[in-house]
């Protein structure tokens, strides 16, 4: 059952990107949530600089789409868990100060840290993704 939830927690998140619910991201983090993410900048995100950059990413992002393979979600200790998996995104970043598009194809390794709160909702509290080499 909680594996089920956290795997829709994830389709959910990635989901934001295509329906531009931007104001939604926030929900899915704990307030300790960090990030290492596969695109610039590459240092330790911070909540919030996190959630920052990605409303902008999500933001920017038109044509999304993404598909999650060879997802495994262990749950730890009943009330912690991590999902692996790989994630390949697709679009058109668009760049509103010039009116150009660059074209998206990224395909990376995904682990995501998590955490059942009081309520019994899952909630990010890390999440780390690197590119696959090539």
């Amino acid at each position: 059952m909680d594996s089920a939830k956290i795997r829709d927690l994830i389709y959910d998140y990635f989901q934001i990107a295509k329906t531009k619910e931007i104001e939604k991201i926030e929900e899915f983090f704990d307030s300790r949530f960090t990030k290492f993410g596969d695109s610039p900048p590459y240092d330790r995100r911070d909540p919030e600089r996190a959630l920052m950059l990605e409303q902008l990413q999500f933001a920017s992002l038109s044509d999304y789409d993404f598909k999650i393979e060879d997802i495994q979600i262990d749950i730890l200790a009943g009330d912690a868990a991590t999902a692996t998996f790989s994630l390949e995104s697709t679009g058109m970043l668009v760049d509103d100060y010039s009116f150009r598009g660059t074209t998206v194809k990224v395909r990376s390794r995904v682990t995501i840290v998590l955490q059942k709160d009081k309520t019994g909702r899952w909630k990010m509290i890390h999440q780390h993704l690197s590119k696959y080499a090539g």
